[in-house]
Parts: structure tokens; sequence; C-alpha cells
């Protein structure tokens, strides 16, 4: 199981974020998944490490997002010939401390990290008259 912490502190709070995930060779993998694109799948595992623990519709949304936006680096960086699935097993986060896309760079992160390949720069700066993070994602998407 691969780790990822991410962790942004600015203006007057931060944001943490920990992905537990693991990769599958998809002819190998038996659980339900979403294909992202071709030989790209995604999970969510159906027991989470953490107790009561449910992936909600806007992490499934912001993690989709993720790996839409790294799929090339993914797939030609992954030893599975038939297709790579990436199964969630927790997303650890304060729920009072939480945007969606912190939860896309995060997960932007653990495919770089996980896939050894050089992430772009997510730019982001705190926003005082909003009260939350920016994110610039230009250099991530292809």
């Amino acid at each position: 199981m691969e780790r990822y912490k991410y962790i942004l502190f600015e203006g007057r709070w931060g944001i943490s974020i920990t992905i537990y995930g693991q990769v599958y060779s998809k002819n190998s993998f038996q659980d339900d998944c979403i294909e992202v694109c071709t030989g790209l799948w995604l999970s969510f595992s159906k027991y989470p490490l953490s107790e009561n623990e449910i992936f909600c519709e806007e992490d499934r949304d912001a993690i989709y997002s993720a790996l839409d936006m790294v799929k090339y680096d993914i797939l030609s960086n992954s030893q599975a010939a038939n297709g790579v699935v990436i199964q969630i097993c927790s997303l650890q986060y304060s729920v009072c401390f939480y945007q969606k896309e912190a939860m896309i760079a995060a997960m932007i992160n653990w495919c770089s990290k996980v896939f050894d390949f050089e992430s772009k720069e997510i730019k982001s700066k705190f926003d005082k008259k909003s009260n939350k993070y920016i994110f610039d994602f230009s250099d991530s998407e292809k």
C-alpha cells in the first residue's frame, strides 16, 4: 500500500490530506472499477482502512479529475501490460479544512510518487478575500 501526505499551509489555515492506495494489474483485479481512459481504471475499496469511512461524491470526483490530468504519465510509467487499476483505500483529512482542489493536487502528487514521474508544479495561493486557496492546474493538464 502506498501512502502520501499532502500539506499546504499559507495564510490563516492549512490543508492536510493523506491518501492510501494500491495499484493492480487490470487482469488480476476483481472489484468494480470506473474507467478513466483506455488502460486506466479507478476503484474505491469496499473495506476502507478506517472503520465507517465513506468516499463521498466530491472525493470521488476530485480523484477522477486528478487521474484524468495525469493519465498519460501513469500509463507511460506503468509496468502492467493489460492496464492499471488504482484503488483508493483511505482518504484522511479534516472536513473543516477541505477543498476539492487540494484533493486533486494531493492525488496528482500520489500518482507522481507511485508511478515515478515528475509532477508538474501546481501553483496555489491563499486568497484572503475569499478565505480559501486558489489553485492553478494549467501546468498539470494535458
